[in-house]
């Protein structure tokens, strides 16, 4: 499959979402040391940067979006077989690059493109990596 991102949108994107990721370590360290516990909060409290960029730029209910983004990409994401999962598997993590490429087909499958699709892919992305494959596909 021709990927939906150049080479050098994949080093920009993925460098977005290494910046935000430790964005979030950050917060949720200084969360920490006041005693609150950011693991107990919704998605939209704990990610309230990337929920915005989804309400903003899908002009839909965050939420609604987001199950419906989630449906889309179970298969990769969540049923044994897809390269998410694999990956995830296989090493507790996820690449950007490869969230990036699968998250950029879903959503291009979504109807997303240009900038709109660069912005909602980096928005994802931070999300299931933050959170992790497991407690996504585990999420109702």
């Amino acid at each position: 499959m021709p990927s939906i991102f150049t080479p050098d949108q994949l080093t920009s994107l993925s460098a977005q979402i290494d910046q935000q990721l430790a964005q979030l370590r950050d917060a949720a360290a200084y969360a920490e040391s006041k005693g609150n516990e950011p693991d107990k909060q919704d998605i939209p409290d704990r990610l309230p940067a990337q929920w915005r960029v989804i309400a903003i730029v899908t002009k839909e209910e965050p939420r609604s979006f987001w199950q419906r983004f989630k449906q889309a990409a179970r298969r990769d994401l969540c049923e044994e077989g897809g390269v998410l999962h694999t990956q995830w598997k296989k090493y507790g993590d996820l690449s950007n690059e490869a969230v990036l490429q699968s998250f950029g087909a879903v959503l291009a499958a979504m109807g997303f493109s240009g900038n709109v699709l660069q912005m909602l892919a980096v928005a994802l992305g931070v999300i299931v990596i933050h959170l992790g494959c497991k407690a996504i596909c585990e999420e109702q």
